[in-house]
């Protein structure tokens, strides 16, 4: 017998972070649905010699404003500053949310893969 958490995936989508010329420039997908799923794994992959620190936002509505997320622990909800691959899980996202990249270090390009899924 099986025992364990119940993982479903919904969809998949992703967002591509462009070459940045400025440090501390920020780019921000456009507000996603969680559908009912209660979590989203994020993968980030860089090409280039550079960093970036991806985090979640959210809000009680599509158009609402969006806030850093935090989670049970008071942990911002997000990936550190990265400047190689790397995929995370977040459980507890809003119905709506936003990925947002901020650049540590010039030279590279992003993109962010996620997926939804109920845990």
């Amino acid at each position: 017998m099986m025992s364990g958490r119940v993982i479903q995936l919904e969809r998949v989508g992703a967002i591509t972070i462009p070459a940045l010329t400025d440090m501390a420039v920020t780019t921000t997908s456009p507000a996603i649905r969680a559908n009912g799923n209660n979590a989203v794994i994020l993968h980030f992959n860089i090409t280039g010699t550079g960093a970036f620190t991806p985090k979640i936002q959210g809000a009680p509505s599509h158009n609402g404003n969006f806030a850093d997320m935090y989670d049970n622990n008071g942990n911002l909800m997000s990936m550190g500053s990265l400047s190689a691959d790397r995929s995370q899980i977040f459980i507890g996202i809003p119905e709506h949310f936003k990925i947002v990249a901020t650049e540590d270090t010039n030279g590279a390009t992003a993109t962010i893969s996620y997926e939804l899924l109920t845990v």
